[in-house]
């Protein structure tokens, strides 16, 4: 009796996106190891880092290079490959390709040309840390923010007047930088939840506000990602009673104060318009 071969998670011309540990290695699930293993060719950001992933599984699969400086070389050769038939495994370094990593451009090519392409989930430090934070949906996530100049302060401006909550990811040694210019931007006080270091040995998470987190600089390492937490929503304003206002304009009346002093006098305590309750006060003698 012949044996029945193995069933196989790869198709011929497909591009599998597969999301890699952001940290601990046992966060990998088995289709995405599956996957990596039978595919033709992985496409990698540093096929250092996916070299040592590939070790620990066991995995000899080819490595290409794709990264961000060549891309737009890279797109053509790798379309042709699965234009022939290749399966391939596009990966990070670490978390979900396209998040602020290389792959984009690559998978709107794909579709362009009616390709296909599918995805095998896997873990994201964005969402690890707005699941952690607390924080309320919908969220905005920013990605990496520009080094220097006008493109940075207008980012830094952007994520501080959203209306969301904000996520973005920043290096250690501009993380107290991005926090005072943060700071700076801000009009009122804003919660902040600061992951560092996600799923490893020295994870840590600290919620707390922009202003308490800059009091005390640190010497921040490791990988950092930042959730914003959404500013204050205003309450509505209480409904003006606008009937109670002109009772108190005509008891000042009566007490011998001029109508438009008394009238100036009850809009400016009360925080309303001084035309709109003179129209009321004059409607009413009418």
């Amino acid at each position: 009796m012949a044996e029945l071969s193995p069933p196989r998670w790869v198709e011929p011309g497909v591009l599998y996106v597969v999301g890699t540990p952001i940290g601990n290695l046992s966060d990998w699930s088995p289709r995405a190891e599956a996957v990596l293993r039978e595919a033709d060719g992985i496409l990698c950001e540093d096929t250092r880092v996916t070299g040592l992933l590939c070790h620990h599984y066991h995995i000899d699969t080819p490595m290409l290079s794709f990264h961000a400086h060549n891309t737009q070389m890279r797109i053509p050769q790798v379309l042709r490959r699965l234009r022939e038939g290749a399966a391939l495994a596009l990966v990070s370094d670490r978390g979900m390709p396209t998040l602020s990593d290389p792959g984009q451009e690559l998978i709107d090519a794909i579709w362009q040309e009616n390709g296909k392409v599918t995805v095998i989930p896997g873990p994201s430090a964005a969402i690890t840390a707005y699941a952690a934070s607390g924080f309320e949906a919908p969220f905005i996530f920013w990605g990496f923010i520009p080094r220097a100049g006008a493109s940075r302060a207008g980012r830094l401006r952007e994520i501080i007047e959203s209306p969301y909550t904000g996520i973005l990811y920043e290096a250690p040694h501009h993380m107290q930088r991005t926090l005072e210019a943060l700071k700076a931007q801000a009009t009122s006080e804003r919660p902040i939840f600061v992951a560092r270091e996600m799923t490893k040995r020295y994870e840590e998470f600290m919620r707390t506000t922009l202003s308490q987190i800059t009091e005390a600089p640190r010497e921040w390492r490791g990988e950092i990602v930042l959730v914003i937490g959404k500013p204050e929503t205003k309450s509505d304003p209480e409904p003006v009673n606008w009937e109670d206002l002109d009772r108190q304009v005509r008891e000042l009346v009566a007490h011998g104060m001029h109508q438009k002093e008394a009238i100036r006098r009850i809009a400016s305590e009360f925080s309303v318009s001084k035309r709109e309750l003179y129209q009321y006060v004059v409607t009413k003698e009418d």
